[in-house]
């Protein structure tokens, strides 16, 4: 049976507390009630954009083994010939990742999605669109853009547990929606902002200046917007996993990190 999120949230603690307090404040000075709504309408939207933040649900970003272990993630593909490439990469290396994958994509590539399986790796539910602002949208449309991926890859013969949202924000809505659908949150705990493949450069030296043992680490797997620019992509991808080895950092699977499942068969 899939483990289920808690019931009640901090964000739903926090609410009832500053709702008391408010409500006491309101008889002696309205404005400082107001003052309290809106100091926690303010936590709110910022808990929104914090990737490691379990405000609203239980969110994984980061490993549990207290060893010098990390994982690979890649975000927002399959894409071609990106997605192939990086394989050929990690298999040099002999590393596993879990590839967080949009509906569209998978759609689009369903056999890449069959060779991202076949090399050992694992796949992840990263919406159907990929829709930056998909949070701001009401119940149903959250509900549809992950059911919808969801079902691609059960067509696939995949049933992913993952959930990552679009560029890792988060809303109070989503833990209804992954309740529902049996899946769990995971986010990162260490990026470039490359702007999904957008800024490319230093790519390697943003992030192993900072990683650091149980780290999810957050790359993507789309392609450049000009071709010449893979190349770099691939170069800097590869000085990462050069660069984590000669930190003893060693790459294992997202399982294996966070001791939870990623999908299965």
């Amino acid at each position: 049976m899939r483990k289920k999120l808690s019931s009640i949230s901090p964000a739903q603690i926090t609410g009832i507390i500053l709702l008391f307090i408010a409500a006491i404040a309101l008889i002696f000075h309205p404005l400082l009630a107001a003052a309290i709504a809106l100091f926690y309408i303010f936590i709110c939207i910022a808990a929104s954009f914090f990737p490691q933040s379990s405000f609203y649900l239980p969110v994984i970003s980061r490993g549990c083994t207290g060893k010098n272990f990390v994982a690979l993630t890649f975000d927002d593909g399959p894409s071609e010939p990106t997605t192939r490439q990086v394989l050929d990469l990690l298999d040099k290396y002999s590393v596993q990742a879990t590839f967080f994958v949009s509906g569209v994509n998978a759609l689009k590539h369903p056999e890449i999605i069959r060779d991202v399986i076949a090399c050992g790796h694992t796949i992840g539910n990263h919406s159907f669109h990929h829709n930056p602002f998909l949070m701001l949208g009401c119940y149903n449309y959250l509900y549809e853009e992950i059911f919808k991926a969801q079902d691609v890859l059960k067509d696939m013969g995949i049933n992913t547990l993952a959930f990552r949202p679009p560029v890792g924000i988060i809303c109070p809505k989503l833990p209804l929606v992954l309740n529902k659908l049996g899946l769990f949150c995971v986010t990162f705990s260490c990026r470039a902002f490359d702007a999904g493949n957008r800024h490319i450069k230093n790519l390697s030296f943003r992030i192993l200046k900072k990683v650091k043992a149980d780290d999810i680490i957050l790359l993507h797997d789309v392609s450049p917007r000009r071709k010449e620019d893979l190349a770099v992509l691939l170069a800097e991808v590869e000085k990462i996993l050069q660069g984590l080895i000669a930190k003893d950092l060693k790459i294992v699977p997202l399982s294996v990190l966070i001791c939870r499942d990623i999908m299965t068969m």
